[in-house]
């Protein structure tokens, strides 16, 4: 017998994550811890930031990079390795923490989360109208 996994609200999730010093995706009413990142992957990721930020730097995007939280339309919260949003940034509230308008999101593929990031994720950020 397997105990029942408590769902939880986005609002429930949201007070939560803004406390915490973990950070949390959230789908669905579940929670799941994000594990830290390999030196490598960490470079990738700061790499591809750095790039995008100077190609950029004299338009109206901005680059963000692991710790800006995106929403998809299908309600996933997540924190892409590099975010780019061009123009009048939307965000979900007064926090502006929750970003709803990338119009580039980079994942940096580890192999615990290829599967994720190609499959699931992948469907979830095409969900974005931007």
């Amino acid at each position: 017998m397997t105990a029942a996994v408590k769902q939880i609200t986005v609002a429930e999730y949201l007070a939560s994550e803004r406390a915490s010093e973990v950070r949390h995706e959230f789908f669905a009413g579940h929670v799941r811890a994000m594990a830290g990142a390999s030196e490598s992957h960490t470079l990738v990721a700061h790499n591809v930031g750095r790039s995008l930020g100077n190609a950029l730097e004299a338009t109206s995007c901005r680059v963000y990079q692991s710790d800006m939280r995106v929403q998809t339309r299908s309600t996933l919260y997540c924190y892409p390795d590099v975010v780019v949003a061009c123009g009048q940034r939307r965000f979900e509230d007064d926090h502006q923490d929750i970003l709803l308008n990338p119009v580039v999101v980079v994942e940096v593929l580890s192999p615990s989360t290829e599967a994720s990031d190609r499959g699931q994720k992948f469907d979830h950020y095409q969900s974005l109208a931007s």
